[in-house]
């Protein structure tokens, strides 16, 4: 991941929390031993995060808004437990994710992350969040598969991400970080 200067042109963004490496190294275990897999393993560690906010095509002054209104962001770190795992069915295919436990700071987090985005002329919802970490796309996996055991971390930041998918292979890259107090 790297950190790049704002272009003029709109750009893919969102806001996510991202594991520590023992954490992504947990969670890409547990996805190995899942039957059917798929022989080109989608996300990598290195991009595996749970989402807070999506925007698609972001314009330059709404992404330097954004920037300005997450600044803002006050939070504490506090601790996410994957406990779950489900298989969703998405235009694509299936896919597979990890669900965290109920999580009222993560749930805080996400509504937060929402206020600052409206602030910043974002249409985000503040309803509807289903956090969970993708493990798989286009999966073949047909029956989920109990975690061996839960899979934590702590949260201690939130990054804003530009998601570039005309890379080959796609890149995400850290616009902002915003750290725990």
């Amino acid at each position: 991941m790297s950190e790049l200067p704002i272009p003029v042109a709109p750009r893919r963004l969102f806001t996510a929390l991202f594991p520590d490496a023992a954490a992504c190294a947990a969670v890409d275990a547990e996805r190995r031993r899942w039957p059917g897999l798929p022989s080109r393993l989608h996300p990598v560690p290195e991009r595996m995060h749970l989402t807070l906010q999506f925007f698609g095509q972001v314009p330059a002054p709404a992404e330097q808004a954004w920037l300005r209104a997450l600044a803002a962001l006050r939070f504490e770190p506090f601790e996410i437990v994957l406990d779950h795992a489900e298989l969703w069915q998405a235009p694509s295919g299936v896919i597979a994710v990890l669900r965290p436990a109920p999580n009222p700071a993560l749930d805080e987090l996400h509504r937060a992350t929402a206020r600052l985005a409206r602030q910043a002329g974002l249409p985000a919802a503040m309803q509807g969040f289903r956090p969970h970490l993708t493990t798989l796309r286009r999966a073949r996996v047909t029956e989920r598969l109990p975690l061996r055991q839960p899979i934590g971390w702590t949260v201690r930041a939130v990054d804003l991400i530009w998601s570039d998918l005309h890379a080959q292979p796609p890149r995400y890259h850290r616009l902002g970080r915003f750290p725990a107090a």
